[in-house]
């Protein structure tokens, strides 16, 4: 067969041996070169052919000593190939793997020419298929252009499956299921969006959309939706209908933080903008968080876990020690109850004596002073955080639901807690509000 046939069936043996392992091909411009020469490299034994024309040192006496379509027409020849390119495996196993699978490919498409080849060279006895020599090729005939268009055709078809990842990840992708969403998950090196079609676990409304991945369980993904995270499964707050996994070029950045001894203000400074926060803290004696708890952190008495909580939830809390939480607690009562009498003195008749309300105000001023001290008696944690950081914020990735809410009607809003373990719960709270 000629150069171009030989070219074309080498590139889509390659490409569907890529496909089938998965295998990136088709930005790997040096594992298809390797398939085109490895394509051509047989017909060296030819002064006449193409690669023979531009290595005619290395073909015309390799035609004196065995002549054409002999001992590089064997398997004989590609096992000393595949000894002499052992170095290839050094810089790229693609490459190599490439070139020998174009090898091969040419010898398997020269067994279905009218000669065919001595596969089993020195055994001198030809290879051939189909065993009738009329449904065999004759070299440069019509019927080799016909077959090369075709081999062309097969080839184009293989071009988006091996832009998919190949051929199993092409059919996962039309499978569009949780399960093959997550063995595609498991499988990506970079940064992951997952682009879903469902509905609310609760309203039951259609949604659609894509996100960051932050992580994933079998039938389960926690993702990035407008700066929130929400998740996606079976028992998640989206119940999907179509779930896939696309690969991107970012890297995944993640941030090891090891806390000794740190105060709460010390901890949030070193956390980065635009991350989101896993892992557990201990903290030095028990107490309280000061401020309402956000669904992401679960306090016990004298720890916290973090399960991708944001910088800006994180910031809001304010930890103090419980000992001392009860004697700010009882100041305040205290300061409380000396405001109320300043505010009767104020306006008592006849008045109070300036100097009474002097003495009151500076007891009041003493009592907020003592909680302020309080208050800055820092509870220290110590612990690993794992922060995940994005460079930019997933703004893009958002909900797309295809129908907007009735107007002047009462809706629900659907929380999502996650809890430990990984169990998920959502929590609904009506809202009246009229959309103008």
């Amino acid at each position: 067969m000629t150069a171009p046939t030989h070219i074309a069936f080498g590139l889509l043996t390659v490409a569907g041996s890529f496909s089938f392992f998965s295998l990136p091909l088709h930005r790997n411009l040096p594992a298809i070169a390797c398939a085109i020469i490895g394509s051509v490299l047989p017909d060296i034994d030819s002064p006449r052919s193409y690669i023979g024309r531009v290595l005619p040192y290395a073909s015309i006496p390799i035609e004196r000593q065995w002549g054409h379509r002999t001992i590089t027409h064997s398997l004989l020849c590609l096992l000393a190939l595949s000894v002499m390119i052992w170095p290839l495996l050094i810089y790229q196993i693609p490459c190599y793997a490439a070139l020998l699978l174009g090898y091969l490919s040419h010898i398997v498409a020269d067994c279905a020419t009218k000669s065919g080849v001595p596969l089993f060279y020195p055994h001198s006895a030809a290879c051939v298929f189909p065993g009738s020599a009329k449904y065999r090729i004759k070299t440069g005939s019509m019927g080799e252009r016909y077959l090369s268009i075709g081999l062309l055709l097969m080839l184009l078809i293989f071009l988006p499956i091996l832009h998919m990842g190949g051929i199993w990840q092409s059919f996962r992708y039309l499978m569009a299921t949780p399960s093959a969403a997550y063995a595609d998950y498991r499988q990506a090196d970079t940064e992951t969006i997952l682009t879903f079609e469902g509905r609310w676990r609760h309203t039951r409304e259609h949604i659609r959309g894509e996100g960051v991945i932050l992580d994933a369980r079998p039938a389960m993904f926690w993702i990035v939706v407008n700066g929130q995270v929400q998740t996606c499964g079976e028992h998640g707050a989206i119940l999907p209908d179509k779930v896939r996994v696309r690969e991107t070029d970012r890297p995944v950045q993640i941030q090891k933080l090891q806390l000794k001894d740190e105060t709460w203000e010390e901890l949030v400074k070193q956390i980065p903008e635009n991350s989101f926060v896993s892992g557990q803290l201990k903290a030095t004696e028990t107490f309280s968080p000061g401020r309402e708890t956000p669904n992401t952190i679960t306090i016990t008495s004298r720890s916290l876990k973090f399960q991708f909580a944001r910088k800006v939830d994180i910031s809001r809390l304010q930890p103090v020690s419980q000992n001392l939480s009860e004697r700010v607690k009882s100041l305040s009562e205290e300061m409380w109850r000396i405001c109320e009498k300043l505010e009767i003195a104020k306006m008592a008749y006849p008045p109070i004596h300036y100097l009474e309300l002097s003495r009151m105000e500076q007891e009041l001023t003493e009592k907020r002073k003592k909680i302020e001290t309080l208050k800055r008696a820092h509870v220290r944690f110590s612990g690993t955080l794992f922060i995940r950081i994005f460079s930019n914020q997933p703004s893009a990735f958002s909900f797309q639901s295809p129908a907007q809410p009735p107007k002047g009607k009462n809706h629900w809003i659907t929380g999502v807690v996650l809890a430990r373990g990984g169990l998920l719960h959502a929590a609904m709270t009506p809202l009246q509000r009229t959309i103008s």
